[in-house]
C-alpha cells in the first residue's frame, strides 16, 4: 500500500504552491528519463522541496520499477527510517485524479512521459506548466528537437486557455571535445529565438549508472561534472521562480 509521506491533506486555505514541470522528448534516448529523477531527488533531498515523480510510461514504468530496485539495496532499518519522495505509476487516463490528490500538498510534479508523441502523449502534456527539452549532438536528434519545441509553442504556449507558461531546450550529453560544435548549434538556437539553457548535462556515464538513483542525491564535489549538473538543477529551479 501506498503511504503518503507528507502527513495529512492540508485544508485549502493553507495549499502551496504547486508546479507540474516534465522533461520531455518527442522520442526516446534523449535522456528525458534520467533527468526527470536527477531532478526529483536533488530538488528533494538537496533543496528540500516536496516532491511528487509520476510515471506514465505505461507498461513499462521502468521509474516506478527503479524506485523498487533501490529499495531493495536498503536493509530493513534502512526502509524504515529513509526518507524519500513518492512515484507513483498511473496512465494518462488516471492522472486528472492522481493530481487533485497531490496539488496543493507538493512544491513539484514531476511527469515522465513515454518516449514517443502520441495521442496519450498530448493529452498528459495538458497539464504541465513548465516543459525541458534535452538533446544532443546529432542532426537527426537536432531536427526533431526543434519540430517538436515548434508543435509545443504552435498548440500549447501560444494558447489562451493554455496551462504551459514555459519551454526551455539544453544540452544533454555535451561533450567538451565538440565544443565549437556545440557552440554553433547555440549560436543558431539563440538567432531562431529558442529559449536555449545557459548550463548544459554533461556526457557522463556515471549520472546513468550512480546518480539515477532515487533515493541518493548527487554528492557534493569540485569535479566539472558533478558542479555542472548542480548549475543546471539550479538554472531549473531560477526558471521555475521567475
Amino acid at each position: 500500500m501506498f503511504i503518503w509521506p507528507y502527513g495529512h491533506m492540508m485544508p485549502k486555505i493553507n495549499t502551496m504552491k504547486t508546479t507540474i514541470i516534465s522533461c520531455a522528448s518527442e522520442k526516446g534516448g534523449s535522456g528525458k528519463t534520467t533527468i526527470n529523477i536527477i531532478l526529483a531527488t536533488n530538488l528533494f533531498f538537496k533543496h528540500a522541496k516536496k516532491v511528487v515523480l509520476i510515471d506514465l510510461d505505461n507498461p513499462q514504468y521502468s521509474v516506478y520499477k527503479k524506485r523498487q530496485r533501490d529499495l531493495k539495496e536498503l536493509s530493513e532499518a534502512e526502509q524504515l527510517t529513509a526518507k524519500f519522495y513518492p512515484i507513483e505509476k498511473s496512465t494518462v487516463q488516471e492522472l486528472d485524479t492522481l493530481i487533485k490528490n497531490y496539488y496543493g500538498t507538493v512544491d513539484f510534479i514531476i511527469l515522465d512521459f513515454p518516449g514517443n508523441l502520441n495521442e496519450e502523449m498530448v493529452k498528459g502534456l495538458l497539464y504541465v506548466e513548465h516543459i525541458f527539452i534535452p538533446f544532443f549532438l546529432d542532426e537527426l536528434e537536432i531536427n526533431s528537437t526543434v519540430i517538436f519545441y515548434k508543435t509545443l509553442k504552435n498548440n500549447f504556449l501560444e494558447n489562451d486557455g493554455r496551462v504551459l507558461r514555459g519551454i526551455n531546450l539544453f544540452f544533454n550529453r555535451y561533450e567538451k571535445i565538440k565544443v565549437n560544435k556545440f557552440a554553433a548549434i547555440r549560436r543558431g538556437f539563440e538567432k531562431s529565438g529558442m529559449p536555449l539553457m545557459q548550463s548544459v548535462v554533461m556526457d557522463r556515464t556515471i549520472y546513468r549508472e550512480k546518480y539515477r538513483n532515487t533515493l541518493l542525491p548527487i554528492p557534493e564535489s569540485r569535479e566539472n561534472g558533478e558542479m555542472e549538473l548542480n548549475e543546471f538543477i539550479n538554472e531549473v529551479i531560477t526558471i521555475l521562480n521567475d
